[in-house]
């Protein structure tokens, strides 16, 4: 079976071997994992340093949060060149010192899984995280496992994974050795080691184009319920229609998509995926192909589009992302913001939704970015503050950080007659700057005024530095969008709780109180309530609005209504509790509702067909 050479094969075919020499050389034996460690040994680059410092991350990129990877590691020991020991402190949580490094010959040590860890010690997210079943699967996001010496993550390093004969090892990267039994990654740098993981088990691949881009598609199911081509099938419509949306060709020539399907749930008790910048690992349910479709490919339109941001548009923040300490670049709402609209977006215009469906996901993001966040926040300065004074407000980037791009989408169609839409400004910042060229974190703003007319300025200093509220009303208008901001009225809810979301538990959970209704009240919740299960049912972030809708089908007067809860008691300690009472219609609020105009003017309907109408633009 032939490895799809997609991140570096340009790259590693014209590596010469004297050009690997002063390299980092990893080798990793999957044969021998008890209690789900995997020992790794390193023979480090020639140092001139008499004391070094060998570090795994503190965080890595697209997680926002501080996971400590260097906790999975235990036995450190490292050798001179003639086998003694040397002297090592392990000076924090993620760093260990070397004394006499110029006599360095080796480093051996051996990692945890992070699928196997304790459940209260600040669980990985599972699509960063790493998993090692030697009979099954092996999820290696080598961040989890592969660190660096302080100051030298340029240098090339050299993978050498030692693996069961039947299976096969999904990734990004290009395996130079042609053994059944070993594989070999040569990866320019530190920075690129962690932007390609490997998904090694017996293999279940398939294979899509897209354009001119090749896409593999590569599954890892319990159950043997869940096959890569039912997968493949299932999402194929979907990139097809992201690839025309992105110009008819992809701004990388090839792609991965890694899908590890568990039985059971994670640690954190969610899902998702996280993104690289040539594919993206996903961890879900186990299920059909049938039934994973819908959640395939929910989670990877959004996923896919980061092949636009932050690939080709990001900062010096990114470009040098610093895992000892990371800096936070102030473009949240361009890096995750943009990404969830086009994910949208593109269904809509390409008929996988229809325009009424995608009205409904946009009164969504409003009541979530109005009722579970502080929504008079600047995002400038929640982007600045997302790993610790704004670390509650993060998730927000998936709701007002896409209702940002939707005003400045726009807009730009109406400032240019239905000519220049957003995904144009971000292909033009593309070709500015792209994958090699990074831009100053305080320098992008000023470079889309330049692009732009005068009204964009006033939005982003307003709505974007500033924190006045989006213009709904305003610019929903010009598409011929019927916008109201509240309606009172007696109906069914489920209380008229806002939605919130725990970063860290990966929960639903009850957010503001602010507008709860009688019904509500009569149910006992909590702020800060995590949601476990509705009428028996558990529910996550991306089933909940879906799952209401369908109550709302069938429910009437006097109908059981149950919610399980996890409540922090006094001790601080959360138990499990049961809320529950019989269904009656409340005095409700009904905010952020959205409906087309029935007679839009010419101008309008223009606008709305280069918003919502694939050719339009």
């Amino acid at each position: 079976m032939r490895k799809l050479a997609l991140l570096l094969s340009t790259i590693c075919l014209a590596v010469s071997v004297s050009a690997v020499d002063n390299a980092y050389h990893f080798s990793i034996d999957q044969t021998k994992t008890p209690d789900h460690k995997l020992s790794v040994e390193v023979t480090p680059p020639q140092l001139n340093e008499t004391q070094v410092i060998y570090s795994l991350p503190k965080m890595v990129p697209g997680t926002y949060s501080i996971y400590d990877f260097g906790r999975f590691v235990e036995d450190f020991k490292a050798f001179d060149q003639k086998g003694s020991p040397l002297q090592v402190t392990h000076i924090d949580t993620n760093s260990w010192r070397i004394q006499n490094a110029n006599t360095l010959g080796k480093i051996t040590y051996r990692v945890r899984d992070t699928y196997h860890a304790s459940k209260t010690d600040n669980p990985i997210f599972e699509p960063a995280g790493s998993d090692f079943q030697p009979d099954t699967c092996f999820v290696l996001n080598f961040h989890t496992m592969i660190g660096y010496f302080r100051g030298h993550t340029r240098l090339y390093y050299e993978l050498n994974i030692k693996h069961a004969p039947n299976f096969y090892g999904s990734t990004s990267l290009v395996d130079r050795d042609n053994s059944e039994t070993q594989d070999q990654y040569i990866v320019p740098n530190y920075n690129e080691v962690v932007d390609n993981p490997v998904m090694y088990t017996v293999p279940d691949t398939a294979h899509l184009k897209i354009g001119e881009s090749d896409v593999l598609v590569s599954v890892f199911s319990p159950g043997k319920t869940a096959t890569a081509a039912g997968i493949a099938k299932g999402i194929d419509t979907l990139l097809q229609a992201q690839g025309k949306y992105l110009g008819g060709k992809l701004p990388v020539p090839q792609y991965s998509f890694l899908i590890y399907l568990s039985d059971h749930d994670g640690l954190t008790g969610g899902y998702g995926a996280l993104e690289h910048s040539y594919g993206s690992m996903y961890y879900l349910i186990d299920g059909t192909d049938e039934k994973l479709a819908s959640t395939v490919r929910n989670v990877a339109s959004h996923e896919f589009f980061h092949i636009m941001t932050p690939l080709n548009i990001h900062s010096e923040e990114i470009a040098n992302f610093d895992f000892d300490n990371a800096k936070m670049s102030e473009h949240l709402w361009l890096y995750e913001g943009s990404t969830e609209y086009h994910a949208h977006s593109v269904q809509v215009r390409y008929g996988l939704i229809s325009p009424e469906e995608y009205l409904s996901a946009i009164r969504q993001e409003m009541n979530e970015a109005q009722f579970a966040f502080n929504d008079s926040l600047s995002f400038t300065e929640l982007s600045l503050g997302a790993l610790d004074k704004y670390k509650d407000q993060y998730a927000n980037v998936y709701a007002k950080g896409a209702l940002i791009s939707l005003c400045l989408d726009l807009k730009l169609i109406k400032d240019s007659e239905g000519k220049y839409r957003l995904m144009d400004l971000i292909n033009d910042l593309a070709k500015t700057y792209g994958k090699d060229k990074a831009f100053k974190d305080t320098e992008l703003f000023d470079k889309i005024y330049s692009l732009t007319k005068p009204d964009i300025k006033d939005f982003i200093e307003n709505c974007i530095i500033g924190n006045k509220p989006l213009p709904f009303k305003e610019v929903l208008e010009y598409a011929g969008v019927n916008y109201t901001k509240v309606k009172t009225e007696s109906s069914y809810s489920f209380g008229g709780f806002g939605v919130g979301y725990n970063q860290e538990t990966q929960r639903l959970i009850v957010g503001s109180l602010q507008n709860l209704n009688a019904f509500g009240r009569k149910m006992g919740y909590q702020e800060g309530d995590e949601i476990l299960s509705v009428n028996g049912k558990k529910l996550t972030a991306g089933d909940f609005s879906p799952f209401r809708a369908q109550w709302l089908k069938t429910v009437k007067d006097g109908d059981k209504f149950k919610m399980v809860v996890l409540r922090k008691a006094p001790n601080g300690k959360l138990k499990k509790k049961t809320l529950q009472a019989k269904v009656f219609k409340a005095e409700t609020h009904n905010y952020n509702l959205l409906s087309f105009a029935k007679d839009p003017t010419a101008e309008q309907l223009k606008i709305r067909k280069a918003w919502l109408e694939a050719g339009n633009n």
